[in-house]
């Protein structure tokens, strides 16, 4: 027997339908708990999506997705814990394992493929590995203040950052200038 993941909504192809079927997951306390253990989160309060699935042919699924999710995460700055919320939608495509084929450049703009085996796909555990991709990976309280220069996402790293005048930074070569080659 193959150990299903912690969060696990195993779903039979068949049972899509040609006009596509809407779904709705939703963790369990024992769940979410375990999910956080195995993302290393403080706590999750609540982790659910709602599907709408389209059967491609061939077992191939088209899985539209809107994941909501509210729990706890550890500030980098303070090491103190706080609330953080991720509400967003997603595109996977269910692939049979036999069909899918991994590729060295992947295509950025296509969605992402999950291969499955037998006659299910696990909508469960979609939705922790999207959930895994959305966090943060250095989450920060939104109180806290950062060091000044830390690029924080994609629209700060677009802008130099101003330096204060009293606050002239060395040339990166200077402490080479003064070396003399160690000859005393």
């Amino acid at each position: 027997m193959k150990d299903r993941p912690e969060f696990s909504r195993p779903l039979a192809v068949r049972r899509i339908g040609v006009n596509g079927t809407e779904i709705t997951v939703e963790a369990t306390e024992a769940e979410c708990r375990a999910v956080a253990a195995r993302l290393k989160l403080p706590r999750i309060d609540m982790l659910r999506c709602r599907y709408h699935l389209r059967d491609q042919k061939r077992g191939v699924v088209e899985a539209q997705g809107a994941l909501a999710a509210r729990f706890m995460q550890t500030c980098v700055v303070s090491l103190e814990t706080f609330e953080d919320m991720i509400a967003g939608s997603f595109v996977v495509r269910f692939v049979p394992a036999e069909h899918f084929v991994e590729s060295d450049l992947p295509d950025m703009d296509a969605a992402d493929e999950i291969p499955y085996d037998g006659q299910e796909i696990d909508l469960g555990e979609a939705v922790v590995e999207q959930f895994a991709l959305d966090l943060d990976p250095y989450p920060h309280a939104p109180d806290i203040d950062l060091p000044p220069g830390l690029v924080r996402d994609e629209d700060d790293a677009e802008e130099p950052v101003a330096l204060d005048k009293s606050e002239q930074r060395p040339h990166p070569f200077a402490a080479l200038s003064r070396w003399n080659g160690g000859k005393a």
